[in-house]
């Protein structure tokens, strides 16, 4: 029976089949949270797989001396993160029957053929060669392509909305996002300019009593 599945084959069905996935998920209340931070985990992976892997005809700077992690964390985890909280604040103004615990769930399950298909193309790139780069593409846009579906599908069945408002309400989930970022960067500036604030009077202080 469909409605008997493990978490794993509750994944696999959401992938496979998307439209009636994530609708028998809800009705069933199927989906693991622990399942889904460890897809979130992959998209990390994934991500630094990509930036510090790969053939060298197409990442020259995989090759470097120099790696931040930083930046690759922020594309990945709070990405994700920032994603679910503007979708939950908007889709509760709207009326969406979605709440957090949902949407963190149904959003990663969307993210495995990304995942899936970053891997697959950058693990290709050390096999073939500039003028076959379509096959690296192709990998990429297809697990991308089918990822955009997956979430549309998600977000629908989650909230119970049409698809146009689905759209619109990702619409928005974007702005929100960045609306967050915005405030997050100028949060982590303010608290920058503080601490070299009190270094810089801790260093006179320590400088003086030492003269």
């Amino acid at each position: 029976m469909i409605y008997d599945m493990t978490p794993l084959q509750w994944l696999s069905h959401v992938i496979f089949h998307p439209f009636e996935g994530y609708e028998d998920m809800r009705w069933k209340k199927q989906g693991s949270i622990k399942i889904s931070m460890v897809i979130v985990f992959f998209l990390f992976v994934a991500q630094v797989f990509k930036a510090r892997f790969g053939g060298f005809a197409f990442n020259m700077r995989a090759y470097s001396d120099i790696f931040n992690v930083v930046p690759i964390l922020v594309q990945s985890v709070v990405y994700y993160l920032t994603w679910v909280v503007a979708n939950w604040s908007f889709c509760t103004l709207l009326d969406g029957e979605g709440n957090m615990k949902r949407i963190a769930i149904y959003s990663a399950y969307a993210l495995v053929p990304y995942i899936i298909g970053s891997i697959l193309s950058t693990a290709v790139s050390y096999f073939i060669t500039l003028d076959e780069t379509i096959w690296m593409t192709a990998l990429s846009q297809i697990g991308l392509w089918w990822s955009v579906v997956l979430m549309i599908s998600g977000m629908k069945a989650c909230h119970q909305y049409s698809f146009t408002k689905t759209i619109a309400c990702m619409v928005l989930t974007v702005i929100g996002m960045l609306l967050m970022l915005c405030l997050l960067v100028l949060i982590m500036s303010l608290f920058q300019q503080v601490w070299l604030f009190f270094f810089t009077i801790y260093t006179e202080i320590m400088y003086r009593v030492r003269s």
